[in-house]
Parts: C-alpha cells; sequence; structure tokens
C-alpha cells in the first residue's frame, strides 16, 4: 500500500479521474481546512481553490447547498444519476434531500429501528447506508422516504461496526471500522465475504479508475 494522504485528512471525495480533499493544516492563526486535488492518471497533486472542493462536492449549486448543510467538510454527499437530486447526510444522521436547482424538498433526522445511520452510496433512485449499532446496510429511498432492503443485523455476524459504503457495477463494498476489514456484498447472489482485512480501522473503499483506495485510521491509501 502507498499512503497519499496522512491521518490530517478530514473528508475525500471521489471523481472520475481523482479525487478531491480536505485535511487539516497548521497555520500562524490556528488549525484551519485546505483543499488538495490528486490526479489518479498523472499521481500529481496540487492545491485547489474553496470552491473547486465545494462544486466537487456539491456541483454547481454549491453555494445554495452549503447554506443549507452548514457543515460541509463534515458530511457525505451523493447526487442522483437520473434526476439530479442531492442528498446530504450529517454526522449527527441529518440527512437533506435537495433538487437539482439547489431547493430543499425535505430535511430530518434519519434512523433505522431508532439507530443512526453513516455514510452514503448511490444506487439507481436509492442509497445505501450503514448502520453501526444494528450491524447492517439499508438500501434507502430518499424520493418515498423508505427503506427496501436491509443486509445484516445485529442477531448476525455479517457486519461488525459497519461505518462506510461504497457501491460499484453489482457490488457493494462496506467498510467494517474496528473491525478493521472491507466485506463484499455481491448483489447477483447476496453472499457476503470479506474483501480487504488492515492492521487498523478501516473507513471508506473506493475504486478510481483502475486504482483502488481505501481510507484507514493512519490516512488515504492507494492499495
Amino acid at each position: 500500500m502507498k499512503r497519499i494522504v496522512d491521518s490530517s485528512v478530514l473528508d475525500v471525495v471521489a471523481f472520475p479521474s481523482g479525487f478531491v480533499f480536505a485535511k487539516k493544516e497548521e497555520s500562524p492563526e490556528g488549525a484551519r481546512a485546505a483543499f488538495y486535488c490528486y490526479n489518479v492518471v498523472t499521481k500529481k497533486m496540487e492545491a485547489v481553490r474553496r470552491s473547486a472542493y465545494l462544486q466537487c462536492k456539491f456541483g454547481e449549486n454549491f453555494e445554495k447547498i452549503v447554506g443549507i448543510v452548514g457543515n460541509f467538510i463534515f458530511c457525505d454527499c451523493v447526487r442522483m444519476p437520473n434526476t439530479g437530486e442531492v442528498v446530504v447526510l450529517t454526522e449527527d444522521s441529518k440527512m437533506f434531500y435537495i433538487s437539482a436547482q439547489g431547493e430543499l424538498i425535505w430535511n430530518e433526522e434519519l434512523c433505522y429501528r431508532d439507530a443512526p445511520v453513516r455514510d452514503l452510496t448511490v444506487d439507481d433512485n436509492c442509497v445505501w447506508c450503514a448502520v453501526p449499532d444494528k450491524s447492517s446496510v439499508v438500501r434507502f429511498s430518499p424520493s418515498v422516504k423508505k427503506v427496501y432492503i436491509r443486509v445484516g443485523g445485529a442477531e448476525t455476524r455479517t457486519f461488525s461496526n459497519p461505518v462506510g459504503v461504497s457501491k460499484y457495477a453489482n457490488d457493494l463494498y462496506v467498510s467494517c471500522g474496528e473491525l478493521n476489514k472491507i466485506r463484499r456484498i455481491d448483489f447477483q447472489t447476496y453472499s457476503v465475504k470479506d474483501y480487504k482485512i488492515f492492521d487498523e480501522p478501516v473507513f471508506k473503499y473506493y475504486k478510481i479508475h483502475d486504482r483502488e483506495f481505501a481510507r484507514l485510521e493512519s490516512g488515504l491509501y492507494m492499495l
């Protein structure tokens, strides 16, 4: 593995040829967030403006969305591929459903069986979220506010402390925090198997271009 960013990384936003990220940096005025872009093809990293990071994360209406959401770093965001709505999930499990024009449709705390949810990955017109307290992941439709599928559960050993979800093709990759592993769900068979095992907590898995990355406790790595 090759470390791309150290543990100062605060947020990672992937795009087809790389990712932008926010990291904590010290300055004479104190700690601040700085923004960078990493190109997977050229393997070059460069500083970018705050606006470039925000546009990559939230889309062209980022100014409106930031005004709605508030803290723009410590949240997860996806865009619906067919209709353009933006879904934002904050650290305190509050979900914002925002139109393609940047107007708020609804916002409320999202829980599954009274347990808060974490992270987002898009799946057609739905999103997958992790439910750490219930050892499960759920497929949720923001347009109708309904959970359609649950995989795992507190009574099973399928997942433990799931905190990150990432969907690529017909597979869902579930990062199981303190279990130090990524498990993969094959949607053709709904079988669940270990995919990667690490020596420290893992929070998120990414496939970018032809490369794989994982955000671990000690930073962001190319696998």
